[in-house]
């Protein structure tokens, strides 16, 4: 019994004396793996690979010039045409209307002066064979109160003048009423003449729409104006 409660102690010791020799063991260390790197290509800057880089549509310069050609007629259709009108007229009742207008308005407007060329319609009888027939012919006419002169100039002599007339239409009526009256042949001449003018420029911007109310105030059956839309 001695012996065998020895045989254990001793079983004992040499097991715990191997338990203890395993631990302390250090454990072996685990060794990297070496592996060569994935193969990549290498690219310069100037050779960078197609797919780094956005798709660009390639632009024309002709493409470039219709789109800007298109962006600058529909700014030119928004926005309203301006001009900066110029009214001429040769008679001052027309133009005391106008400046009444314009006051109206509250448009400024420069005036000034010039001579220019206007066409002129000349009504009168043609010569008769005598001068006695064609004084004879004025006292008629002043009877029947219509004016008119004997011209005594070479050319014309003896021509019953019936006067002078700005435009066709009142030519035209002048004429028809005087034959009615006088039961004479009226002739109309037409020719240029040098005028004095009397012009009014729009010292502001005018646009299409205020331009048309403009010249709503104005009967122009009546009136002699020449209307400019010149540029601004």
């Amino acid at each position: 019994m001695k012996w065998l409660f020895l045989f254990v102690v001793l079983l004992n010791a040499a097991f715990l004396s191997w338990h203890s020799f395993v631990q302390d063991t250090p454990e072996k260390s685990r060794e990297s793996i070496y592996g060569p790197p994935v193969s990549e290509k290498i690219y310069l800057l100037s050779e960078a690979p197609i797919e780094q880089y956005p798709q660009v549509d390639e632009v024309s310069n002709e493409s470039l010039e219709n789109a800007l050609n298109k962006v600058i007629e529909q700014a030119t259709v928004d926005a309203p045409e301006l001009f900066c009108p110029r009214l001429e007229t040769e008679r001052s009742e027309d133009k005391k209307q106008i400046v009444r207008v314009l006051k109206d308005f509250g448009w400024g407007y420069q005036d000034r002066e010039v001579t220019g060329k206007r066409p002129k319609f000349w009504l009168y009888i043609a010569a008769p064979e005598t001068p006695a027939i064609a004084a004879r012919i004025v006292k008629e006419l002043a009877a029947k109160s219509i004016d008119s002169f004997v011209i005594n100039r070479a050319e014309m002599k003896n021509r019953i003048s019936l006067g002078l007339y700005s435009s066709q239409e009142r030519a035209d009526q002048a004429r028809q009423r005087i034959q009615s009256a006088s039961g004479y042949p009226v002739d109309v001449y037409e020719h240029m003449r040098n005028v004095p003018l009397q012009q009014l420029d729009i010292a502001q911007p005018v646009d299409e729409k205020d331009w048309e109310q403009f010249m709503s105030r104005f009967d122009l059956t009546k009136m002699m104006i020449k209307v400019e839309k010149n540029p601004c």
